[in-house]
């Protein structure tokens, strides 16, 4: 294998480890231009000069890889299904209507204002409090999904 490394009118000017073959220019199949990586075939009779062909190789990285995917599948904390019911996560419910439930804030946080604001009207009656420990059983029982929701 050697590379052109001069052209002429008649002869072709080869670097082949270290020294320099010259040939004609009909020994060649193609055009050739100054740097061509060439192969030369010799015999008794004739030479012939072919292009090598590059074979580019796949770049393999194997260095750092950063994918950026920018959704946020925890906004919003709370959608509507399909039959008018809420989908929430079941932990923060949970915590919401044991700690705060008296009050009506895990109704609130389910979207339903109209019942949080019934809760802190009657909450000095102690009903909403009694109401929101049945809600957190129920809610307790309920199987949440792989996102660790659950519809109310």
């Amino acid at each position: 294998m050697g590379k052109i490394i001069k052209i002429t009118d008649q002869k072709i000017s080869i670097g082949i480890d270290g020294g320099i073959k010259e040939v004609g220019k009909d020994s060649l199949n193609f055009s050739p231009k100054v740097g061509d990586e060439v192969e030369i075939f010799e015999s008794e009779k004739e030479t012939i000069v072919t292009k090598k062909e590059i074979v580019r190789e796949e770049i393999k990285n194997d260095g750092i890889n950063i994918n950026v995917n920018n959704t946020n599948n925890n906004i919003p904390q709370h959608s509507y299904n399909t039959n008018s019911s809420i989908v929430v996560n079941k932990v923060i419910y949970c915590l919401l209507c044991f700690f705060l439930g008296g009050i009506g804030v895990h109704k609130f946080y389910s979207g339903k204002t109209s019942g949080g604001v019934l809760y802190l009207i009657f909450c000095w009656t102690w009903i909403p409090l009694i109401i929101s420990i049945i809600e957190l059983i129920i809610a307790l029982c309920k199987p949440a999904d792989s996102k660790g929701n659950i519809t109310i």
